[in-house]
């Protein structure tokens, strides 16, 4: 098994026994779903690891690679 997808399957793990979900956990498996898909491992495989959707997949590498971008003006709907 390679090291980024024992790292996803480490943090569901830990994830999994935490008793909040806003505990430190839920951002290492955030992080390391994050690396899987940036070092390139495929969104079905690290899905499969992490026990979740491709989407969320890449909902959790979105947000780990851009966390919470400033507004942007140009964003509003006239």
């Amino acid at each position: 098994m390679d090291d980024d997808i024992r790292a996803v399957k480490e943090a569901v793990a830990t994830l999994e026994s935490a008793k909040a979900e806003h505990d430190p956990a839920a951002e290492t498996l955030q992080s390391a779903v994050a690396a899987a898909v940036t070092h390139g491992k495929p969104i079905r495989e690290v899905a499969a690891a992490a026990h979740m959707t491709a989407l969320e997949v890449l909902d959790a590498a979105d947000a780990a690679t851009y966390p919470q971008q400033a507004f942007q003006p140009w964003m509003l709907a006239t």
